[in-house]
Order: structure tokens, then sequence, then C-alpha cells
């Protein structure tokens, strides 16, 4: 287990997330609230980041182009760049509808390196500890995101956003840093947009279903930090509820990887039940404190389901006979033009319907984790045609 925990690779990639996550807070779990309380009405959010996917679908061919050139690194750094204008643009609230235009390419273009994570585990990574690995991708993720939030808390609260703005750019360099010192060039064998394409449109493949079907998971995620926000209506309540409920996560976290690694199948089961019964929860609740207490057990359980998911992903790609790079932008790309068109759905229903669209995205994640799990099961069965 030592040997595992302080491999190079493993380091720099934990290093990496950390960082990452770090500076991502502000954009990934504050980010509906910011603009919720800069105005910006519920079907417009909702807009914004379906456009913002359907940029990164597009853009996310650009992955393997780039990274075969000049390396994965050099493509973390172009993506972060953008994360960075994202940041900027967050927290000066006068500029988001004066530049939105600005603001959703800022931010479609800084979900670029999206298939590096993927890339690089399959790469890097031995599948035998692939579920503890993940396990600790998610623990330092959760650490980071925790600190994270404070400082944004902080920096809100006290309107000190210099100082915040100037942290977070700091950290997204750091991530280039990292993943400079495990930098590799992918391999090109052909037009990477050509490929990817053909792959979404040609093939029948149950890891793009899988990759289409978390588009519900990532709009809970994305969401219900503001369904949150909605109901306590108080934004240093809110950071408090979210701090406690992400420090939480590591126990189940560091549990669920090693049991991940002995029997995947079960694992998956186990969590897709927890995860259907909490969000089943979201539909029926209230009360603002019981509101609360759910968000924490959905944080909990989350990131244990996500590294149930992305362990069953990753052994996907790597016993793949296809490329690995490719396959990792395939899927980064069928989620994003699947966000598009669920999005665009949703923003014309909320138009209609106001907060009561957070009833509908409950729904669609539930039916989602159902038909992953009958996906995953069997990973034998998941491969491209």
């Amino acid at each position: 287990m030592k040997e595992y925990f302080y491999k190079p690779e493993y380091k720099y990639m934990y290093l990496g997330n950390m960082s990452y996550s770090f500076a991502n807070a502000l954009i990934e779990t504050f980010g509906t609230v910011m603009l919720y309380k800069s105005g910006v009405p519920i079907w417009l959010i909702l807009l914004i980041y379906g456009l913002r996917f359907g940029i990164t679908g597009l853009c996310t061919p650009l992955f393997v182009s780039i990274s075969s050139r000049f390396g994965i690194a050099k493509c973390i750094l172009i993506s972060n760049i953008f994360s960075i204008v994202s940041a900027y643009m967050m927290l000066d609230a006068t500029n988001i509808y004066r530049n939105i235009v600005i603001f959703i390419l800022a931010m479609g273009l800084m979900g670029l390196s999206n298939p590096a994570t993927d890339a690089l585990s399959s790469r890097y990574v031995e599948t035998p500890h692939r579920g503890r690995y993940n396990s600790f991708i998610n623990v330092s993720k959760i650490i980071a995101t925790a600190l994270a939030s404070c400082l944004v808390a902080w920096g809100v609260i006290s309107n000190n956003n210099v100082i915040l703005f100037t942290i977070i750019t700091i950290f997204f360099l750091l991530h280039y840093v990292f993943i400079r010192k495990i930098d590799y060039k992918v391999e090109k064998k052909g037009n990477a947009f050509k490929e990817s394409m053909r792959y979404i449109i040609k093939t029948k493949s149950r890891y793009k279903t899988i990759y289409a079907l978390r588009t519900s998971h990532i709009i809970e995620r994305l969401f219900v930090p503001l369904y949150l926000y909605i109901a306590v209506r108080d934004f240093s309540v809110f950071s408090s509820i979210i701090i406690i409920s992400l420090l939480l996560q590591i126990i189940t976290i560091t549990l669920i990887g090693k049991y991940t690694d002995k029997n995947i199948g079960k694992a998956n089961t186990l969590v897709t039940v927890i995860k259907v019964i909490i969000t089943s929860i979201f539909l029926f609740a209230k009360n603002k404190v019981t509101i609360a207490f759910n968000k924490t057990l959905s944080d909990n359980f989350e990131k244990v389901y996500e590294t149930s998911i992305n362990t069953s992903i990753q052994n996907i790609i790597k016993e793949s006979e296809e490329d690995n790079d490719l396959l990792a932008a395939v899927g980064q790309m069928s989620l994003c033009f699947t966000e598009v068109i669920v999005f665009a759905l949703l923003a014309i229903i909320s138009s209609f319907i106001g907060e009561k669209v957070f009833i509908i995205i409950f729904i669609l994640s539930i039916i989602s984790s159902i038909f992953i799990n009958i996906n995953v099961k069997n990973n034998k069965d998941i491969k491209i045609e």
C-alpha cells in the first residue's frame, strides 16, 4: 500500500486534482448560487450551463489535438486560463449580463481538458487498485473543496474579491505545474473531431450510454446547492452546511474504494440504492432543516457514487482495445451533447414553472441512477462495438 500511495505518478495526480478542486470550488460548488445572487433567473442559469456544455462538447476533440502536439499539461494550462476568466467574471457580478456571451464561452472552453482525468488514469493507474486510487483522488478533492469553500465564503461575505481571485488563480496554475511532472503526448491516429463524431454517431456502446446518463447527475450536483440556498436564503448558513457536508464525506469515500476493488458490481448496486433514496427525499422535503440535512447526506454519498462509477468507466477504457485517449474524449462529448439537450428543455420548462423545475431534476437523477447501474453491472459486456 505504501508503494502504491507514494508512486510518483499517483502523487502528482493527487496534488494536481487537489489544486484544481481548490481553485474550481467557486465555479463548481457556488456557481449557480453566485449567478442567482446576481439576479439571474433559474431558467437563464439553466440555459447558460447548457450552452457552456455545448461548447465544451464541440471543443473536447481539441484535447486530443492539443495534447498530441504539446502534451496533456499544456491542454490543462489553456483550459485553466479560461477557468480563471470564468472565476473573475463570476466574482464581478456587474459583468455577467453585459458580457454574458464571453462568460458562456469561457465556461465552455474551461472544459477543454475534461478527458485528461480518464486519460491519465488509464495510463498510470493499475486496475486492481483503481477503486482506492479514485477514493484518494476524491478525498483530496473533498479536502481542497472544503478549504476553498471556507475561503470563498469569507471572500464573498467580506467582499475581498481581489484576494480570493488571486488565490484561485495561483491554484489553477499549480494544477498545471503538478501535471507537468507526469506529462505525456497522446498518440493522434487521425482527425480527432472526425473520429470522435464517428464513434458517437455510428457505434453502439454502453460506455457512451453511461456517460450520457450521467447528465442528470451533473445537473443535480450543480443545482442542489442552489436548491439549498433558496431554502435557507442565507449565504453564511448555506456556506456552513456546504463545508460540514464536505468534511463528513471523507469517511465514506475511504471505505468505498477498497470495497469497489473487491466487488465492483455489488458496490455499484449499493451506492445506487443509497443515492436513489437520498435524491427521493428531495422530492418530498419541505422544511429547510430537512433539506439541509439531506443535502449533507447527498454530498456524502455523491462522491462515494462517483468513486464507484468512475472506477467502472476507467476499467472499461483500460480494458478496451480502442484508443484510450480517444475514448476519454468520446465519453465527455456524449455527456456534453446530452447536457445541451436536457439543459435546454429544463430552461424552457423552468420559464413556465419556475422553482418547481427542481422536481424534474430530481426525478431525472433517480431514473439515470437506475439505468447506469444496469449498464455497469457486467464490465465484460461494456465495450465499443
